[in-house]
């Protein structure tokens, strides 16, 4: 995929927003901090004259980036002019992902390298103007003892005006962010420090979360959020009318919680892929197979119509990013495997073709793999996927106890992938004594069994707090069979541009060593095979 622009830079945004009265004064930030053993301390400040901003808002018509917490603007005046993209923490962080790009001519669009940044959320949407922002900014910046910048409270005084209605708005706010490398627990003890001394001076913390829903007010349209009520990525889709969460504990609750989670990393993906993140593909690819396994696994829980939808579609989605991730896995075993031959058996030439050959393949997988992500068949897996989450469960077994359910499920899984694994060893065994058996569709099965026998256990684990043996055992069935698979495909590969080379003039010789280790590699696979699965 295409690597991020040099002309994009990002930084992670910690701040807190106040509410303040027009009248009121900043108060005095010198010896902020100070109270706890090597805690930051404001040991003096820096005053900066008033600025003017102006920004634009960007966003749907059911602003369906506000309401994934997520703003687009067009930034002028200042320090920072440009075009800014805030997108919520990822799990586990508390600072919003900020990312800048340079501005460009008055009239210009939204630039591609950010709108596919967000595109998992707009889904082919347009977007347009839905507020203007002008703002008079007075910066205080906040120092330690050697005139490091520790923080910047902005007071600002804001006018807001929407394009569509005509409404105007005014307030005034104060805004303390972090400066960069001020972060962690000292970050946030300093903000607390801060908080205090605001909130003396009758500041009170904001119950908007941005300037945007402020300035929109009444005219907010707010996609509905997350199911996990956990404050993560919101959806945009608007049940309705809104339906009331399953009952704790119970299979739907279960199920619709794990594809939740699921669905917001399909959304994290989409952004990875489409930058050319390393490892991308391979998430997308597990993460639908992920999400397939849940639903099948515990079929009969969410509703059924749409999670034969999501299954469908992931189904798709797997398929197209399983063919670049296997051109992917395949690329990196030729250096890997030509660095274990004998010195000099394989020649630069050799490798040097074959990453050609593949490299040809990695481009049209990869270009499919961009294509499918500004395909309906994408956008009708995401708006599935949120249908379901947001859907009343009326599976048959949505008001099953989910321990119950759980362990039902899974002791049939473990029953199923044992029949498979078995299947697999006696295809294996006929093979060595006939010689003429084709084992591999039966080990096919086999690794797909034991792959939806280790997700379904890693589903259940956050609930159960068991299976994480079980799990491994189970990825070590599917790593076994699937290192017989790619090291057989590599074979295949080999032995193809070695005919290619050799119609050209060129020795084979080398293409043979690698197709022997290779060779070799699944030989050894097949062993791991036996010993994993005699301790499934």
């Amino acid at each position: 995929m295409s690597p991020a622009s040099p002309h994009r830079t990002e930084q992670t945004e910690i701040e807190r927003k106040y509410d303040v009265h027009e009248s009121a004064g900043v108060p005095d930030l010198v010896g902020v901090g100070g109270d706890a053993a090597e805690a930051l301390v404001v040991d003096g400040v820096g005053h900066d004259d008033p600025v003017e901003l102006a920004a634009t808002y960007w966003d749907t018509v059911d602003h369906t980036l506000l309401g994934a917490r997520t703003t687009l603007r067009r930034r002028e005046g200042g320090g920072d002019a440009g075009w800014h993209l805030k997108l919520p923490p990822s799990a586990g962080t508390t600072g919003r992902r900020e990312v800048h790009w340079p501005l460009g001519d008055p009239g210009e669009p939204v630039p591609d390298a950010l709108r596919r940044l967000v595109e998992a959320r707009l889904r082919g949407r347009p977007v347009h103007p839905v507020l203007r922002l002008e703002t008079t900014r007075t910066v205080t910046r906040l120092l330690d003892g050697s005139d490091r910048e520790l923080a910047e409270l902005a007071d600002d005084v804001v006018r807001a005006s929407n394009p569509d209605t005509g409404v105007l708005r005014t307030w005034r706010e104060w805004e303390v962010e972090l400066a960069p490398g001020v972060d962690g627990d000292e970050g946030e003890r300093l903000l607390d420090a801060v908080a205090e001394r605001l909130e003396a001076a009758g500041a009170s913390l904001s119950s908007s979360k941005s300037k945007l829903a402020r300035g929109l007010g009444s005219e907010l349209a707010v996609p509905a959020a997350s199911g996990d009520g956990a404050g993560g990525p919101a959806s945009t889709v608007v049940p309705t009318p809104a339906t009331p969460a399953p009952k704790k504990k119970s299979a739907a609750a279960f199920v619709a919680s794990a594809a939740s989670g699921l669905r917001d990393e399909l959304l994290a993906v989409d952004a990875a892929v489409r930058d050319g993140r390393p490892d991308a593909v391979h998430r997308l690819r597990t993460t639908t197979r992920r999400l397939r396994a849940l639903l099948t696994v515990w079929d009969g829980v969410l509703d059924p119509g749409l999670a034969a939808a999501v299954v469908a579609g992931a189904r798709h989605v797997g398929h197209v990013s399983g063919a670049a991730r296997d051109v992917e896995v395949a690329r990196g075993r030729v250096a890997t495997r030509a660095s274990s031959a004998p010195e000099g058996f394989v020649a630069a030439q050799v490798t040097g073709r074959i990453d050609a050959r593949l490299g040809e393949r990695l481009d049209e997988a990869v270009g499919d793999v961009r294509r499918l992500l500004d395909s309906g068949a994408w956008f009708d897996l995401l708006d599935a996927v949120d249908a379901l989450v947001a859907a009343p469960a009326t599976g048959e077994h949505a008001t099953d106890p989910a321990a119950d359910l759980s362990a039902a499920r899974l002791r049939a899984e473990r029953k199923r992938t044992r029949r498979a694994v078995r299947a697999g060893l006696a295809a294996v065994d006929a093979t060595d004594r006939a010689g003429a058996v084709d084992a591999l569709p039966v080990l096919h099965d086999a690794r797909k069994a034991a792959r939806r026998l280790r997700y379904a256990l890693e589903a259940d684990r956050p609930r159960s707090g068991s299976g994480r043996g079980r799990a491994r055992r189970a990825e070590a069935v599917q790593d076994a069979l699937g290192e017989h698979r790619d090291a057989l495909a590599a074979v295949r590969t080999m032995r193809e541009v070695a005919t290619l080379a050799n119609r050209s003039g060129e020795d084979a010789f080398g293409y043979g060593v690698l197709a022997t280790l290779e060779s070799a590699r699944a030989d050894d696979a097949l062993r791991r095979f036996r010993r994993a699965a005699a301790d499934l």
